[in-house]
This record gives C-alpha cells, structure tokens and sequence, in this order.
C-alpha cells in the first residue's frame, strides 16, 4: 500500500533528528569491535519523550532495546552498518537507514515519531538515512517546544568567545547584557527575567536583585540554555522577559574525560601597571584567609561608640585593624587563566558526570566620570559639577563545579541528584581624582573592595512510569539553593586639596573617609515540587493533562556594620600622608583618630517570602495541524522585610509585607501550516513582585557625590498582560528562518524614583501604567543554496525592535525630568550575526560575530537633568578553531574579543558622563579528549 500525503509531510519530522546523550545503561563490551547507538525518541507533534518505545535492529530480532522515561536508549553494537526499527503503540512506525557503528565509540541516532491517527495507511514506515541524526537538537526542541523559545547548546555556547552564561546569551534574539551580569529581554529590566537551573529556582548573591547573576554560570559547566520568552502554567509566575533555564553538563554515553586551557592577554591591561590593596595569602583562590575578617575584639552586642566603652577599650578596638589603606602597585598586570575538567562514566545502572573550573581574570578601565547640574537659561547644556579621573582594577577569580549522579531502579523508575556550585570572587581596587563643586576644589578617593559571591544548588529528583494510567508519569523534586556574598572590610579614603596650588592632598573628615565596611548575605530557597503528566488519544485528538502543586520558601539575612575613624585631637598629625601611615597604632588614641561605629538602624534585614502555587495544563493536538496549550497558575504570595537596628532589634522597626493571590492564565496556540512551518499565539498574565531590597530602607553611597538607594516599604506588585506570536520556518535540520512579535501592558510597573532630600537618594515607587511593544526576525542557513563552493558557509543572524513607554503618577514622580519615556535599560535595535566557515578537509571551523545594541537609559534624570543614556556600540569577535587530528581528540582555539577596541560612553543632555574603553582581548586554549 502507498503511504498518504499526510504521512510523508510528518515523514519529514524526522529529518530533524537530535542529538541528545541516553540515560546510562551497561556499557558495550569492551572488545575493539564494539560500539553502540544511542539517542531519543520524540513525538512528532508535542516533542514529548516517548516512553517504552522499541528500538531494534532490523533482521536481528534478538537486538532490542525499550527507551526510557525520558524516550531515551542506548543498544550496544558490533561495528557495521544497520537499518533500526522504532515502533511505539498510536504511532507511525520508521526505520532508519545506514547506522554506521565504529569500534569504542556510541553513534547518537535519534527521531520523532508521527501519530499514527493523522494517517489512514498505517502499514508503512518512512527511511531516513541517518545522516541526519546529526542535526542540530536545539532547533528540534524550538520547533516542538509549547511556548515561545530559543535556546543555545553547549558546542553554541563553546564555540563563542563567551566564558560565561551572560556573555553566551548576547546571542540570542531580543537579548542585551547589561553590566556583563544581567539580561535585559524585549528591553525588559532583569526583574522581568528569572533564572532556574535543572529546573530549580536559584537563590542570588545581589542584596539589590532577586535575579542571579548569569556571570556565575561558566560555559564549561553548561550543556544547555533555553529562553522562554512565554509563559504556560508548569512555570514560575513571576516573569515577562523571560525565563532562562540552565542545564548543567549531562550524563555521558560513553566514558568521557576532556582537560581544557586558556590563557590571553587584554591590550589595555595585560604587562600594563596594576593597583591591588594589601590581602591574604590564599587571595588566588578566591577565598580570604581571615586578613580581612571583623577584629575579634569587636564586640558584637553594642556600638562601637563613647559611652558604651571606656576610652581604653576605644583605643584598644581601633588598634585592631591593620593599616592596611595604602594600594600597592604592580608593574606588569599578569595574563589571563583558565583551566576545566569534564568527566563522565556509566556503572551498570549508575551514571555519574563531573566537573570542575578555574579562572582568572585582570581588567582595567581608566574612566572619565562627570557629573552636572541641570541646564539654565545662559547654558541650554547641563552644567559639569564635578569631574574625575576614575581608575579601577578588577581580579576576577571564578570556582565552579557540578557534580551529577544518576540511578535507573527500573525501567519505568529512576532517580538522580544534581549538583552545582560556583564561587566568583572580584578583588576590586579603584582610584579617582578631580575637581569637585561640593569641597571647592580637587579631591582624591581610594577604595579596596574584596566581594566573595557563592551559589550552591542541589536538586534530588525522581520520575516514575505508571503503565496501568496509559504510561503516566509521576514526577517529583526536592531542591534547595543556598547563595551567600560577603564582602568583609571595604576600605575608603577620601582627600582633598586646601589650596589649588600646592600639590598636596589632606586627609579629610567627610563620612565616606577613612571608612570600613563589612557587609554579608545568605539568601535560601527551599522548593518541593510534585507532578503528574498524563498522556492520551481518542482518534484524531491526542494530548497531556499536566497538573502539579510546588511551594517556594525563601529565606534572606543581610547586615552591615559600618566604621569610621573620627578625628579627635589631631593638630600633631599630618594628615598629606597617606592614610597607611596615619591611621597607624600610635595615632589611633583619645587625641588623635578615634574608631566610631556608624552602623545605621537600618542596616540589618531578615526577609521570607513564601510562595504556594497550584496548576493545571491540558496539551491537546488536533490532528497534524492543531497544538493547544492551555491552563491556569494560582499563586498565593506571602512577603515579608523587617528591617531593624541589629543592637536593639525591639526598636525602630521597619516591617514591609506584601500578601497577594493571583490566578496566572495562559493560553498558547500552534497552527503547522505546513510540517516545516509553525504559526504561533500566545497571551498569559503575569506578575513581578518588589525585590526584598527595594522594601528595605538600608542606604549606600557607591560614590562620592552620587545617590544614595534606598528602599521603600510601601511597594506593591506590578502586574503584566503578555501577548506574542511568531512565525517559524524550518527549510533545513540546521536552518531557520523566524519572525515574532509581542505587547505588553503593565499595571503598577516598580521604576526607581529620585527624592527631593538635601543629598539626592533613589529609591523605588510604582508607575501607573507601562507598555512595551516589538518585533524580531531571526535567520540561520547554510549559504550551499547559492552555489556549491558555498556549502561551507553558514550565516545566523537576529535583529530585534523595541518600543517602550512608562507614565509616572505625578505624586510620586515630581522629581523626574521626563513624565513619559522608555522603560530604563530598553534599547530600540539589538542586532546579532554570526558568519561561520567549517573547513572539514582543514579540520578547522572560523566564525565572526558581531552584537550592536543602541542607545539605552541607565540613569533617570531628575530636577531639569536628562535621562543618562548608554550610547550604542558595535562589538565585533573573532574564534578559530583546529583539530591537529582527524579524530578531533585534540583542539586548539583562537579568540578575539572586542576587535574594535570600542569606546563604552555614557551621555547627559549630549555631555560625557562617563567613557572607557575596556580594550581587545587575545586568547589562545588547547583542550584534549583522552577519551
């Protein structure tokens, strides 16, 4: 019988074959004439795994295998070559042809499968060469996936300059990196976006964020991140940008060791001088070794203050600091490092994958930093208020580590443990020096700044099949995510001139002077998590119900202790020294310096928040053309910040709670025009919901002569209506071409307001209404279509629109210059491309990538100023890749970050408000597969 016109278009599908590792089962034998074959089994429709399907050699009955709760398999092979069945119960069946299996090595071989209701000739299987198999998965998942999504793999994410997850994701559509930790989505700020990791949320290190930094995910670390720009109701509720899922390295199918190495030179760093300040001799780890660690003499009960302590044990407790103020200079700023390890195993039913990474990196920026008052009637340009020559060394050293671990019990049951840490420690040191309105003449400010941040994330999951409910699956997790950010004994000086002609600086008096800081947070998330999907086909209309309840139990603590040295009685001391050589032992007594502690009463905070939800989801196919995803979210949110004084905590309390229960529909919809085309629609609500930072009233001064943030009590949640469609066409396995759009309304959107007190200070209110509105277009092709000496060249390329306009309720936003404009930190274009030439004959792969972002807002300006605008850049990279043998066990690789050598500006009203050029970028790394 002849196959239906039906059944070859879903014959197509499997063309798009992934390449995805199959859960550990026994290893081949390990004769030199064994291999295997692995991969997993797809619905052709839903991209569901399809559980309990039959893998099996065509002619050699005896050679089957069934694939797992995650549709994967993995059948051990003598070398050759082999035609494989897939057959599964309400499915087409398919063979795949020409299955090569070389000796020690696993042959990934994947499909989808097409519904056998959408045919009405069921005695035929489609052919495949298999060839395919080694198609791009990422696209397949994209195609098949229920929302709205992009994703990057892990050869994506090694093949770019990127060392982290932040930088890897500049790539994608609608996607810009602010402050190379945090992605802006859709010109969404990062408290639009959230972050899970195996599908756990992630506790932050930021006292000022909820989001976690991406820069603390290394791409050595990472088999894959994906991009839900929509939202169904298994998700979080709290996004609109996005939602980015990170998967940590996977389970090998075969035993796997790979040592990789960096080292690379920046041109405005590297061999160029260097300022550090006095540290530990475990610095390079990333870890204090207690130099900078709160005296222990330090009571912790009460200030530090006259009256609470005799003037001997005052002096006694300034005594203890080290005089450690003074920077040292380095001659020659060392190369940038970087080391890996990634290594997997199977044992019988044990699959067990690790890995570990170390890297260290020095940047200098010499800046130009300025600041103004607002323009008059004599000068229509904001007037420069003060101006500084502003130097700052950063040392970057990066930890990271996963270590995952796998058990089939059965077939239908398995159940794995996953864990992630990484430490990311920057050793800080800056330098300015200028001219400043506020003291009539030049000052001069230097601070040494050591911050260690720390993320840990375990998750201990199980999945259970259960044949008698139509192969259902139950799943559950339990996880936890601990991350913590000490930043012990901040240390700032401030000078000024008395005289513009003498060239000598004097130690001042002013509240950021001769001043220490200790500063630490722990931040917890406790998330159970407990599902049941259960799959069904009644003729034409096959589906999923997925219902689920999970329960998010967030913890944080944040405290700071502040010092100052007070002069008492120092009219025998020279204060043009530097501060190392006066605030020395013998000048700290009652008529001299004096230690003073300025903790404030609002520097300590405890906060929980508290999150229970409840979802339902019917995932419903109708026929080939028709996919429905629909359900609803019920969140019930508890928040809680109580913010006190640490020594007497029954005082002067200041408590936010924020209560809230919110139903989150969500409807998405998939039209296939065609079995390479989607049409999609989505619409959801939302909500984003005050960071514990922004209800707490803890104030920082970053800068002299800057705003002070504080937060605000009052603040309620903002909530989104979310609308989005795309179009997708698929002409290729590794070839797409793609457009979307999206409108959001926000109602109470959070914007970061300016008060009218006698120093400027940010702080935080809800606007009345905000919308945001745009499009993006997507393309990746391979250039053979033109001619055939093309067939090596590949072009991606994305560009994105953005519109945005936020209103300010004038009650709360009298201070602001502008009543209506964009959304802070929304660029209108973002553009991306990526042109790749893979020379096979060469063993070798070239690849240029190019990233613009225009003009954003970083600042909102207040009292006449203008808004503060990030101005546009185009950032141009460059990676080179060769493989000394054919086996590709051995890679060298090139990279050139930055070859523009662009200038980073900020403007005000058409002035410099702060310029640096962060330099190119030189790195060369070799890594080895031993096996």
């Amino acid at each position: 019988m002849g196959i239906t016109g039906r059944a070859v278009r879903r014959g197509f599908l499997a063309a798009f074959l992934v390449t995805a590792p199959a859960f550990p089962v026994d290893d081949p034998d390990s004769g030199s004439s064994t291999g295997a074959v692995a991969g997993v089994i797809l619905d052709g429709q839903s991209g569901r795994p399809i559980q309990q399907a039959v893998v099996s050699v065509v002619g050699q009955d005896d050679r089957r295998v069934l694939t797992d709760l995650e549709g994967q398999y993995r059948m051990p092979l003598p070398t050759g070559t082999y035609q494989l069945r897939i057959e599964a119960q309400s499915y087409l069946p398919m063979v795949l042809e020409g299955v090569v299996v070389r000796a020690r090595e696993v042959s990934r071989v994947s499909s989808v499968l097409s519904s056998s209701a959408n045919s009405t000739t069921v005695d035929v299987v489609a052919k495949v060469n298999a060839d395919a198999a080694t198609a791009e998965s990422v696209l397949v998942e994209r195609k098949l996936s229920e929302v709205v999504s992009d994703a990057v793999s892990g050869p994506e994410l090694r093949a770019g300059t990127a060392s982290d997850a932040a930088g890897a994701l500049a790539e994608v559509p609608g996607i810009s990196v602010v402050g190379n930790q945090f992605v802006y989505v859709r010109g969404l700020g990062e408290r639009y976006s959230a972050t899970t990791l195996n599908n756990a949320l992630l506790a932050t290190t930021e006292p000022e964020k909820r989001v976690v930094p991406l820069d603390l995910f290394p791409v050595q670390l990472i088999d894959q991140i994906r991009v839900l720009k929509t939202y169904s109701p298994d998700l979080p509720g709290e996004f609109s940008g996005a939602l980015v899922q990170i998967e940590t390295v996977q389970f090998p199918a075969r035993r796997t060791l790979e040592i990789k190495q960096k080292a690379g030179f920046n041109t405005r760093t590297t061999g160029k001088r260097w300022l550090s300040s006095p540290g530990g001799g475990r610095d390079w780890t990333g870890f204090d070794d207690g130099a900078r660690s709160l005296p222990s003499i330090i009571p912790s009960e009460k200030r530090v203050l006259r009256g609470n302590y005799t003037t001997a044990e005052m002096q006694a407790f300034g005594r203890a600091f080290a005089p450690n103020w003074d920077l040292v200079q380095v001659e020659s700023a060392r190369p940038n490092q970087s080391y890996s390890i990634v290594a997997g195993n199977t044992f019988g039913k044990l699959g067990v994958v690790g890995a570990l990474t170390y890297a260290n990196a020095l940047q200098t920026a010499n800046e130009v930093r300025n600041f103004y008052t607002p323009p008059t009637l004599r000068s229509p340009r904001p007037v420069l208020y003060a101006g500084y020559n502003y130097d700052s060394y950063v040392n970057g050293i990066r930890l990271g580590g996963v270590l995952n671990a796998a058990y089939q019990l059965t077939p239908a049951n398995r159940i794995s443990l996953k864990n992630f840490l990484s430490r990311d420690t920057d050793d800080e040191t800056r330098f300015f020096e200028g001219y400043s309105e506020d003291y009539g003449n030049t000052i001069r400010n230097t601070r040494a700044r050591w911050v260690e941040r720390q993320i840990f994330s375990s998750q201990l999951e199980g999945k259970h099949m259960i044949a008698a409910l139509g192969n259902s699956t139950l799943g559950w997790q339990m996880s936890f995510s601990g991350a913590n950010r000490d930043e012990p004994d901040l240390r700032e000086s401030l000078y000024r001139k008395y005289d513009e002609v003498s060239p000598v600086f004097y130690l001042t008096t002013d509240a950021q002077s001769a001043f220490r800081m200790f500063n630490y947070l722990d931040d917890q998330i406790y998330q159970p998590h407990l599902y049941v999907k259960i799959p069904f086909f009644r003729g034409s209309v096959g589906g999923l119900v997925k219902t689920g309840v999970s329960y998010t139990h967030r913890n944080r603590d944040f405290s700071s202790r502040r010092f100052r040295f007070n002069p008492v009685n120092i009219s025998g001391i020279d204060t043009g020294r530097s501060a190392g050589e006066i605030l020395v032992p013998e000048n700290i007594r009652p008529n001299g310096y004096e230690l003073r502690e300025d903790t404030r009463s609002t520097d300590t905070y405890k906060a929980r928040h508290e999150v229970q939800a409840a979802y339902g989801m019917l995932d419903l196919s109708f026929g080939s053309k028709w996919r429905v995803i629909a359900g609803v979210r019920v969140e019930r949110s508890r928040q809680r910040v109580d913010t006190f004084d640490n020594f007497v905590p029954e005082l002067a309390q200041v408590n936010a709670r924020l209560e809230d229960t919110d139903p989150l529909p969500a409807l998405n919809v998939i039209y296939a025009l065609t079995p390479r085309q989607n049409l999609r629609f989505g619409y959801s609500r939302t909500v984003s919901r005050p960071d514990f930072r922004e209800l707490s009233p803890f104030d920082f001064t970053d800068l002299t002569g800057g705003r002070s943030v504080i937060g605000n009590a009052n603040l309620g949640r903002a909530r989104i209506e979310n609308f989005d469609g795309r179009w997708e066409w698929f002409p290729g396995a590794d070839q797409l071409l793609a457009f979307s759009f999206f409108y959001k309304k926000f109602k109470d959107p959070i914007e970061q307001t300016v008060q009218a007190t006698s120093n400027l200070r940010t702080s935080f209110a809800n606007a009345q209404q905000a919308n945001n509105y745009g499009g993006e277009v997507e393309f990746r092709r391979n250039l053979g279509f033109l001619g055939p000496r093309l067939r090596q060249f590949s072009l991606a390329s994305n560009f994105t629109f953005v519109d945005s306009e936020v209103a300010l309720a004038p009650a709360q936003f009298l201070t602001a210059t502008s009543a209506v404009r964009p959304l802070a930190g929304q660029s209108r274009y973002i553009f991306n491309m990526a042109a790749e030439w893979n020379r096979p004959r060469w063993r070798s792969n070239s690849r240029l990538m190019a990233n613009s972002v225009s003009r954003r807002i970083s600042d909102v300006g207040t009292f006449g100023l203008p808004d503060i605008y990030e101005e546009r850049n185009v950032y141009l990279d460059f990676v080179y890749t060769f493989s000394p043998r054919e086996d590709g066990k051995y890679q060298i690789k090139f990279s050139a970050d930055n070859l523009l050598d662009n200038t980073v500006r900020f403007t005000q009203g058409g002035e410099i408000f702060r310029g640096f050029q962060p330099g190119r970028t030189y790195s060369v790394g070799t890594s080895i597969a031993v096996f």
